[in-house]
């Protein structure tokens, strides 16, 4: 579920998704989509697209972010999936077989639909009072519509939002050891991410990530880390600490900031920066 690892000078390394003009209640336009996820999936990635017109690399910013889902090439003319129309998008899963990803934007949905059956993708069946498209070779593959919003994932993926939905499964705003780190998030991010599972590498049970702009010019990015225990925050902690100070001078003459905050197990990273120093 990582998009962003924060290593080198005290996480100067971004995948290139640094986002402007976002909103001061991001967090609202985010639990909007949240909610429709399943209590039990492991996390999130979570996109605003309606805010990063401004910025000089937000042609590049979505392309990157919508050929890594494998979306970036949608003819809009032909299928009705205009690239630049897409607002928000989330995507989510727990194991091989329950991944979701929820599209929101200013499609055109009958263009869309009469694309899907050119190429063999039909409603086979109705599951919750919605439509399930799928591929007769390749039913473990489906979609839905929901609103503005499509859908898709495996297809008990899809069958898990439609519970949520429909109120016969709770949701993941009720997933503790997700929205513990989602909360010590700031509210005006443009992109989250958020993972509540334990990795053995670096010793963290839940880690989480935003991306947000200052002032049009200058990218924050915020860090959360989890760890089994506050001896091993601490450690990490302090290893941080030398690796800001052994790279202050050069992290000085990029104009980055950093600030590392330790709270029990918690450990907090805030990184400021220009947007130039702080994409790749």
């Amino acid at each position: 579920m990582r998009i962003v690892r924060i290593l080198a000078i005290l996480l100067a390394l971004i995948i290139g998704t640094s986002l402007c003009g976002c909103l001061n209640d991001s967090k609202s336009e985010a639990d909007e989509l949240i909610k429709m996820l399943p209590v039990d999936y492991n996390g999130f990635v979570y996109v605003n697209f309606k805010n990063i017109e401004d910025s000089k690399y937000s042609s590049e910013y979505r392309s990157k972010i919508l050929n890594a889902l494998r979306l970036g090439n949608a003819n809009g003319e032909k299928t009705g999936i205009y690239i630049n129309k897409t607002k928000r998008m989330i995507f989510s899963g727990s194991g091989y077989d329950r991944f979701v990803i929820i599209i929101e934007g200013d499609y055109d949905f009958d263009k869309f639909k009469n694309h899907l059956k050119e190429i063999g993708v039909n409603p086979v069946e109705e599951y919750g009072g919605f439509k399930i498209y799928t591929k007769p070779n390749d039913d473990k593959i489906a979609l839905t519509f929901y609103k503005d919003m499509i859908i898709a994932g495996t297809k008990q993926g899809v069958y898990d939002c439609i519970n949520v939905i429909n109120g016969e499964m709770d949701s993941l705003l009720k997933n503790r050891e997700v929205m513990e780190i989602y909360d010590r998030l700031p509210s005006d991010a443009c992109v989250y991410e958020v993972s509540g599972t334990y990795s053995p590498w670096y010793k963290t049970v839940a880690e989480g990530m935003s991306i947000s702009f200052e002032n049009n010019d200058r990218v924050k990015v915020v860090r959360v880390e989890k760890y089994k225990d506050e001896e091993t925050a601490k450690e990490k902690y302090e290893e941080l600490l030398k690796k800001k100070d052994r790279d202050k001078e050069e992290m000085e003459k990029k104009g980055i900031t950093a600030d590392i905050k330790l709270d029990g197990q918690y450990l907090i990273v805030t990184v400021e920066g220009p947007e130039d120093e702080l994409k790749i």
